[in-house]
């Protein structure tokens, strides 16, 4: 079990970083750090700003209810690219309709760029990461409604 003061620090450590999300396990008890996001349950995060009303976040988990939301995660470390080349259209939209094998967006680690497929059927609702963004491995980069 974390105490007080422990969980006081990780959070400052956190909000001093560049990380985005912190996940720790300590004696069988898991503790999920995240900027910006506020956790339905351990496992669904719901990407909200912390300094949302608790209306809005409220409208939100009942919505999160109703579809499936599949999060796309970064395979890697490295620069996110939404489209092929500078100036080039976006490989995706908000609101268009992926299949599992639609590239999504790139990844570039040392000069070698990795394709970041759908995974899923579905639609895309958000897209979380801005082209040239530094991304970390597991990072959700998009979120496509399933249902």
């Amino acid at each position: 079990m974390f105490t007080i003061e422990e969980l006081k620090e990780l959070i400052g450590i956190l909000d001093k970083s560049s990380l985005e999300r912190l996940e720790l396990e300590q004696e069988g008890t898991k503790l999920i750090l995240a900027k910006g996001v506020v956790f339905k349950n351990q496992e669904e995060p719901l990407l909200e700003s912390c300094q949302t009303s608790p209306k809005i976040v409220n409208e939100k988990l009942e919505q999160q209810s109703e579809i499936d939301l599949h999060e796309i995660l970064s395979p890697v470390v490295g620069t996110f690219y939404m489209a092929a080349e500078p100036g080039a259209k976006p490989f995706v939209t908000i609101g268009q309709q992926v299949l599992p094998e639609t590239v999504v967006g790139v990844v570039e680690v040392m000069k070698l760029f990795n394709e970041v497929e759908a995974q899923v059927e579905g639609k895309v609702v958000e897209i979380l990461a801005k082209d040239g963004d530094f991304i970390e491995y597991g990072q959700p980069l998009f979120l496509i409604q399933t249902k």
